[in-house]
């Protein structure tokens, strides 16, 4: 009998070596498996990094940029403020300096519109025949619309007395 169970004890044994290899081929299996899995991941982390630091480095350059143009929009804000100020004065000096004009050219007008009615009328014919032919000459201009062709008009003068020079410190009125 001792034969019998040392032959059952050997049967038993192989039974678990076929068991343990084929278990060990498995797990190497799984193990492979799992790391190639795991080089997958590696990758991608890697990979993940990598765009989130240029992400990261992208954004820090926009915040950047947006700061500098903040400021300079707030230092641009702050000289238009300043120039829309001292033009407002300029304009109410060139106003004040202005006022008294209109009345001399509405007297103007008025003496103007004496002159062209106190003219002669022509016959009918004779202006349809001059105006045909020659069309409308510089002597009929009125009188008021000669003085404002050499007066300069209010946004010319105070162009004029606005100049503005641009140095260091921003804007100045000369």
């Amino acid at each position: 009998m001792k034969s019998k169970d040392k032959e059952s004890a050997a049967k038993k044994a192989k039974d678990f070596v076929q068991v343990a290899e084929r278990t060990h081929k498995e797990a190497a299996r799984k193990a492979d498996a799992a790391e190639e899995v795991s080089k997958q991941a590696k990758s991608a982390l890697k990979q993940a990094k990598k765009e989130f630091k240029v992400a990261s480095k992208s954004a820090r350059e926009a915040r950047n940029a947006a700061d500098e143009a903040r400021s300079a929009y707030n230092k641009a804000a702050k000289r238009s403020a300043k120039a829309e100020a001292k033009l407002g004065k300029s304009r109410k000096k060139a106003a004040a300096k202005q006022a008294p004009a209109p009345v001399k050219e509405a007297t103007e007008k008025t003496a103007a519109a004496k002159l062209v009615a106190a003219k002669p009328v022509a016959a009918p014919k004779a202006r349809k025949k001059k105006a045909a032919k020659k069309g409308r000459s510089k002597a009929t201009k009125s009188a008021a619309a000669k003085v404002a062709a050499t007066r300069p008009s209010v946004e010319e003068s105070a162009a004029a007395d606005d100049s503005f020079v641009l140095d260091e410190s921003g804007l100045d009125v000369q």
